[in-house]
């Protein structure tokens, strides 16, 4: 009996802890919604200021063990605005239900017994604005989210986006389900992203009303990130897709398949390191085999803060003229927020130079069935600051910003051979036509290459070097300074 009433009252105990932990982190979650909304607010702004969007917040009716609220995205743009993604009146509703914690009710049906403080279900509401959406998942709502939130405020979601297939007089959209897992740490200083699509179809009349159409398959994302002490975003990106087919009038004009891309940036000390390659495994032009493609390129040693610095000067040029894209009337007016942006760039070249850093295309390589040619290349990086410009001459202004430079080229002839007739049989020519053509036309290269001591030949290869250092050019044996090389090779004269 004695043991029964302990039993009884250990279930009592904990049913009382339960009940004041669900009523007490449902305050807490009403406290911290009008944060949220804020923060969504300021990511908006932040990195979709032309959009003009906002979110606000409709109702909180708050239960023992859940609550039920709204999110409300409206834009704050007028209708003439060529920017504005909704119309005044219209609006995108998302309802959202949440699970108290400390153990809330929507985690234990999946059996996840890890203490949070709620669990909330989203979905896209059914409004006019997105009826057509819901007419065409059969009422079912577009999109939906089972997110957890921590105690820390750190956040995991799983979100879904059910299949779609829409269409209005001049546009097509079609998709298989994705799938989107999204982990974020506090204040989003780190995340974990991993995106999975099936078949993914934009359809559209192009500028010259021809019907267009291109077709993503099984696109994956994989990132894992975290903001650097300079704030910078650094970690790991996987992006691949199975191809990528670009059709007009129904018949495939570029075709990708294999497509690999993958990323590691890291940094320590005020350093940033790291590496990028690219790769597809066969590309296709008017159905046509063109080969196959891959790019590796390294960054090592730039100033991060320097980095930092350049990207966002450089994206507020760009989210200042994206904002005014909309009243702009004449090419002049193009040209110069083009200007603009430019001159951002050249104003902030100093702080990404900062530190003397090194970049690299360590491989850049084009592959068919008859051969594999190569482009490398290492650049040297001077301090633009701490350059001490002794005259005005061009290479002393080269010199403030690079101390070497180096380059290396090696073009197989059955390779390119094959590519250009490749390329001549996409513009309609004959197969034998277009491989005597591609033959004339390499010859004409390697002939060229050597008479101006631009390139050295052989049976297979057409191979070409260059450096770069304190003035002076070397192209291949061949030393001169930069002002002669610049005036050889690529000064033309007008009066021949």
């Amino acid at each position: 009996m004695k043991k029964s009433k302990v039993t009884i009252a250990v279930i009592v105990g904990i049913g009382v802890l339960w009940t004041a932990g669900a009523w007490f982190t449902g305050k807490k979650t009403e406290q911290h919604i009008d944060d949220i909304v804020a923060q969504l607010n300021e990511q908006l702004t932040k990195n979709f200021p032309e959009a003009g969007l906002f979110v606000t917040r409709q109702g909180y009716q708050r239960h023992l063990f859940s609550s039920n609220t709204q999110f409300v995205v409206k834009s704050r743009l007028p209708a003439s605005d060529a920017n504005a993604l909704l119309a005044p009146g219209d609006e995108l509703v998302f309802n959202e239900k949440i699970s108290h914690g400390p153990f809330p009710l929507a985690q234990l049906k999946h059996f996840n017994l890890v203490p949070a403080l709620a669990s909330i279900h989203s979905e896209l509401a059914n409004t006019p604005t997105v009826k057509s959406l819901f007419d065409f998942t059969k009422g079912k709502t577009p999109l939906s989210a089972e997110t957890r939130v921590g105690y820390n405020q750190s956040t995991s979601s799983s979100i879904r986006i059910e299949p779609l297939n829409y269409q209005t007089e001049d546009s097509r959209l079609s998709s298989d389900p994705i799938t989107i897992a999204l982990t974020t740490a506090v204040e989003n200083k780190a995340f974990v992203l991993k995106v999975n699509a099936g078949k993914l179809t934009l359809g559209f009349d192009n500028e010259a009303n021809t019907e267009t159409e291109i077709t993503l398959n099984n696109l994956s994302l994989d990132s894992d990130s975290k903001l650097s002490s300079e704030g910078l975003r650094i970690g790991t990106q996987h992006i691949a897709a199975d191809n990528f087919v670009y059709a007009v009038n129904h018949k495939p004009s570029l075709q990708l398949v294999g497509v690999k891309g993958s990323s590691n940036l890291d940094s320590h000390n005020n350093l940033l390191n790291g590496e990028l390659n690219y790769q597809i495994d066969k590309i296709e032009w008017q159905q046509l085999p063109l080969g196959s493609t891959t790019l590796k390129l390294s960054l090592s040693d730039f100033s991060a803060s320097g980095m930092k610095t350049f990207y966002d000067q450089y994206n507020l040029a760009v989210q200042k003229n994206m904002a005014n894209i909309a009243h702009v009337t004449t090419q002049d007016q193009l040209q110069a927020m083009q200007n603009e942006v430019n001159t951002t760039v050249l104003q902030n070249i100093p702080a990404l130079l900062a530190g003397s850093p090194h970049f690299s295309i360590d491989n850049f390589s084009l592959k068919n069935d008859k051969g594999e040619s190569h482009f490398s290349m290492k650049v040297d990086f001077n301090d633009p600051a701490k350059a001490q410009i002794t005259d005005q001459g061009l290479s002393a202004i080269v010199d403030t910003y690079i101390k070497q430079l180096s380059a290396s080229l090696s073009v197989n002839k059955p390779m390119a051979t094959q590519l250009l007739s490749v390329i001549a049989q996409s513009q309609g020519a004959a197969v034998e036509q277009s491989d005597q053509f591609a033959a004339q036309q390499i010859n004409a290269l390697s002939t060229l290459g050597e008479s101006y001591h631009l390139a050295t030949t052989n049976a297979d290869d057409i191979s070409t070097a260059l450096q770069y250092s304190a003035g002076q050019v070397t192209v291949n044996d061949d030393k001169m300074t930069l002002e002669k090389f610049i005036e050889q090779y690529l000064t033309t004269d007008s009066s021949q």
